[in-house]
């Protein structure tokens, strides 16, 4: 029978080889789960507020947008995966507010900023105010994360990235005011602000419709981002939604 001393010892190298296992585990910006989480390990402060971006105004949809999204979109909805969804709405999406505005978008890049706060990974889209289309370069203003439920569930991950991008951008001395972020499934988009370690989540469920409100506050978010460099907002909220 194996003395006391030889269990203990055992004891302890399992353990010990445990954690050490667990010490070397890297995080990624999907284990962020929680909003809870967020606050605690990154000390950013949530808050929550209703229709900000109700009142900026729809893009004029290109014709080719319109004729792909007749098929796509119910494609997406049928598939009914996040793959689906991201690839036949979000990716169609992207490219059209590419032609409204001089931007370049990044789908499943790895967006590795800070390993000892766990944001590293690959969201699901960067859009960056550049256009530089051969790797990812500041600006990083929008950060998406396409879900096929339980938008919620998404909220954490997303910040994560979005606290990513404002170290990345800070890194690259191009320190724009505020990050925004989104989290959808296709149908229903939901916005995120991060300024000033505030992430202000709208709680308004954003409608895909014709796509062409959805697209217009993604311009703005753009547009805003270029026209307040070096300037000094208080909060995110604050900002006039209008083009």
């Amino acid at each position: 029978m194996a003395s006391n001393e030889a269990i203990s010892a055992t004891h302890y190298l399992y353990v010990n080889h445990d954690y050490v296992l667990r010490s070397y585990k890297t995080m990624s910006y999907s284990d962020f789960k929680t909003l809870e989480q967020i606050n605690t390990e990154l000390g950013i402060v949530i808050k929550d507020e209703n229709k900000l971006y109700v009142n900026i105004e729809p893009v004029k949809l290109s014709n080719l947008f319109v004729e792909i999204m007749k098929v796509a979109f119910d494609l997406a909805i049928k598939i009914d995966t996040e793959m689906a969804r991201q690839s036949f709405i979000v990716d169609n999406v992207l490219m059209e507010l590419k032609r409204h505005i001089d931007i370049s978008f990044f789908v499943g890049n790895a967006f590795n900023v800070d390993k000892s706060k766990g944001l590293t990974g690959n969201p699901d889209s960067i859009i960056t105010n550049s256009d530089n289309q051969l790797y990812i370069t500041s600006p990083v203003v929008i950060l998406v994360e396409a879900k096929k439920s339980d938008l919620g569930g998404g909220y954490a991950q997303c910040i994560a990235e979005m606290e990513a991008a404002r170290i990345f951008n800070e890194r690259k001395a191009n320190n724009i005011p505020i990050i925004y972020g989104v989290v959808t499934d296709g149908v229903i988009w939901r916005f995120i602000s991060l300024h000033d370690n505030i992430a202000v989540i709208d709680s308004y469920l954003y409608n895909f419709g014709d796509g062409s409100k959805i697209l217009g506050i993604l311009k703005y978010f753009l547009q805003n981002s270029h026209n307040s460099v070096g300037s000094v907002i208080t909060d995110p909220t604050d900002i006039s939604p209008s083009i």
